[in-house]
């Protein structure tokens, strides 16, 4: 190893973006609902400064 980690929240936006991805192959009306939401909250976050 060359001492590069990979921190749990990296982890659980990988987990949660499979998730998605997956859902969205399932179901496409959801995939899209999920997709949507994902987007307000990123705009929310970064307008909020959070």
């Amino acid at each position: 190893m060359d001492g590069h980690h990979i921190d749990l929240a990296a982890i659980v936006a990988l987990f949660l973006g499979g998730v998605a991805v997956w859902l969205t192959y399932r179901n496409p009306k959801l995939g899209a609902a999920i997709g949507v939401g994902a987007v307000v909250i990123t705009l929310v976050w970064l307008l909020l400064g959070l």
